[in-house]
């Protein structure tokens, strides 16, 4: 565990020292404070640009980190069939059913109006529940904090610290595990003209927590405690490309299309343990689990009100896995997502929107259904 921390401190550190240079750079050139207006055009842009959704969504890591629950699961349910003749089956056979909802707010507050740029404090909360039936149901909290920079009208760079608490009940066995991680999150976003956009994730926690599990033997009832401690990276870069009328004439009036093209990566290092029977645990797909998938999905956006204060949308996309080695038993490396949603636009910079998704791999072996309740209030 001293080895992620010492990983981490490193981290944390280049981090802190980069974000040193930027903001004392910008205040020992600073002619004049940045005014309520200058603000103003740059959340305007970013808006416009798809990149403020970009920064505040948190769905594309968690369809990767929802992925990597439904593969371990499903091996580690796979491995126990095949210890009964009963149960036993083909590995084509496995599928994996999950329902999940989603409840965040993320908000961006202005400080240090000394500065020549923008500079904003950045709070994330988002709380997560995952139900598979008979297998896990789970639930995630997560806390973002952050400065947010911005060099000019066209661009962000964003410092910050994460932070999750999950805990998980196990029905397949009779189980549960609990735990906290924490660790840096480094964003980064660029408007290239009027209709692409660029952005960068990278996303780095440590996780520290517990697993029990109860077994039923010969003598009786056997609980089986163990650590748990795990490094999670994550990787996202984005290509974003937005269209409205004026580009392309035969969209209905005050709607917007995005087209979103985005490559991601998961991977998580576990760390050795044994359990209290002094017993090395030996995890589904070893130490190192991978993940990377590249996806392209259309958004397009309609007014549903005159004075713009109602919209709707629907989107598709299209993704694939291009490397993992968590493909067994389920090996199904194609997926679609269906979405739609209602939006409610409060004030400049306020908005809150109801979503549903549907996640469907193409040769059925897995499936998400997903309804989030999201509010960006900027101020």
């Amino acid at each position: 565990m001293s080895m992620v921390f010492s990983r981490q401190g490193r981290f944390i550190n280049s981090v802190a020292a980069a974000a040193l240079v930027v903001f004392s750079t910008s205040v020992s050139t600073s002619l004049y404070a940045a005014t309520p207006a200058e603000r103003g055009q740059w959340m305007a842009t970013m808006g416009e640009a798809g990149l403020r959704g970009f920064y505040a969504s948190g769905s594309d890591l968690g369809e990767m980190v929802n992925r990597a629950v439904s593969y371990q699961t499903a091996q580690r349910v796979y491995t126990r069939n095949q210890a009964n003749p009963v149960t036993a089956g083909r590995p084509q056979d496995m599928r994996s059913r999950s329902d999940t909802w989603v409840m965040q707010s993320d908000s961006l507050v202005p400080v240090a109006d000394s500065l020549e740029r923008p500079l904003f404090v950045r709070a994330l909360v988002r709380s997560a529940g995952r139900d598979e039936d008979a297998r896990v149901r789970s639930r995630n909290d997560r806390l973002d904090l952050g400065l947010i920079y911005a060099p000019s009208s066209s661009a962000f760079v964003s410092f910050g610290i994460a932070g999750e608490l999950t805990q998980a009940d196990i029905y397949y066995v009779t189980g549960e595990t609990t735990g906290t991680a924490w660790g840096p999150r480094v964003d980064a976003g660029l408007v290239l003209g009027p209709v692409w956009a660029v952005g960068i994730r990278a996303d780095y926690l440590a996780f520290d927590g517990d697993n029990e599990v109860s077994v039923m033997t010969g003598a009786g009832l056997l609980n089986i405690t163990r650590d748990v401690e795990y490094e999670r990276r994550y990787l996202q870069m984005d290509a974003i490309a937005r269209f409205n009328q004026t580009a392309l004439p035969w969209l209905p009036d005050g709607s917007a299309l995005k087209w979103t093209n985005s490559f991601r990566h998961l991977h998580i290092r576990n760390q050795p343990t044994s359990n209290n029977l002094g017993q090395p645990v030996v995890e589904p797909f070893g130490e190192r689990n991978r993940l990377s998938v590249v996806s392209t999905g259309l958004n397009l956006s309609y007014p549903l009100s005159a004075d713009g204060r109602w919209s709707m949308f629907g989107d598709i996309a299209l993704d694939y896995e291009l490397e993992t080695n968590m493909n067994s038993p389920i090996d199904d490396r194609t997926a679609v997502t269906l979405g739609s949603g209602i939006v409610r636009q409060l004030a400049r910079g306020k908005r809150m929107f109801l979503q549903y998704e549907r996640y469907q791999h193409t040769r059925g072996t897995r499936s998400r259904n997903n309804l989030s309740l999201i509010a960006t209030i900027d101020f």
